[in-house]
Order: structure tokens, then sequence, then C-alpha cells
């Protein structure tokens, strides 16, 4: 399985790290592949060093004006023009999705993404790790625009949502396995 992970480069606290960790290692051990940023920072940091650490194989997909950030050991690395580009290749080259804590860039990942698959334009698996709660107004949000005809299919066609890396991860292999 080749799994996006959308998350943060920023260095955070242990309730971030560790399931990201997490999720990491199951993907590792499973020898999956991580498909990311390519950041060799923060978050972005924990889960390629989980993964690597664990046995499965790192592609990275970053942009040109943040190569002095990009892992140097990744199986593959790939550089985009722009972010635009960077997103059409990180969902290109993964069978799923999986979005962790992130800022602003992660926020526009994870919409665009589900504009994507709402619209039918991809079908692969979307969960939203909610660790620590941290995706709570973002559900409550999608909820509201569900509720009041703002979206044309239901939210659990979009996404899954999973407070643990180990549910992700089932949902993953559960999902990834259908297709």
């Amino acid at each position: 399985m080749k799994i996006c992970v959308f998350l943060s480069a920023a260095d955070l606290d242990e309730h971030y790290t560790r399931p990201a960790r997490e999720l990491a290692e199951l993907l590792g051990k499973g020898g999956h592949t991580l498909v990311w940023g390519g950041s060799d920072t923060g978050l972005m940091k924990v889960v390629a060093d989980g993964v690597r650490e664990t046995g499965g194989r790192l592609v990275g997909v970053s942009v040109t004006f943040l190569r002095e950030w990009a892992r140097q050991d990744a199986d593959e690395m790939v550089f985009a023009d722009d972010l635009a580009e960077r997103k059409a290749l990180l969902l290109a080259r993964a069978d799923a999705v999986v979005v962790m804590a992130g800022g602003l860039g992660t926020l526009d990942e994870v919409t665009e993404i589900l504009e994507l698959k709402k619209h039918g334009l991809h079908d692969k698996p979307v969960v939203l790790l909610n660790t620590a709660g941290f995706y709570n107004g973002l559900t409550l949000q999608l909820r509201r625009m569900e509720e009041e005809g703002f979206l044309p299919v239901p939210l659990d066609r979009l996404f899954f949502p999973a407070d643990a890396a180990a549910e992700a991860f089932a949902y993953l292999e559960e999902s990834v396995g259908m297709r």
C-alpha cells in the first residue's frame, strides 16, 4: 500500500508525535510506502523516521522552494514547481490518504482532497486522524455543511474519522484491499 500522509512540518508536542510514530511503525512493519511532503522536519520527520526504521519505503514530494528541508535518504524524491502540482503528485502516487495534525498547508490539502472526492475525481480512502481532538472543529463544520445541504454526498463517503493510529491503519487495510 502507498499511503499519502498530510501533516505538519513543525516540531510539536508528544501528544502529536506519539500517534505519528505509531502510524509510521504500522506502515513500515507492513512493508508499505509513505508518500509525504518530503520534509525532514517536525511531524513529517517523525513519520518518515518511523517508516524508515521499521522497513517501509519513503517517497517524498516537495516543492523547489523547500528543497533545503528535503529528506536526503528518501527512496524517491520529486520536486514540484508549486504547491498545486505537489498536491496532485501526492494524490497520484498514493492508494489512500491520512490527514494528521497540521497548519494551513494541511488544511488546504484536506479540503482539496475532499473536494476532489466529492466530485468523483478520485475514490481513494481518506482518513482524518483526529489526534487529541485536533479536527473536532473541522468535523463539526463539515457536519453542519452536510446537515444544511451544502454537500451533495454524505460525509461518510468522503472520509473516515479515526481517533487512533491503529484504527486508521485498520480502516486503510480493509478499504484498500476492497478496491
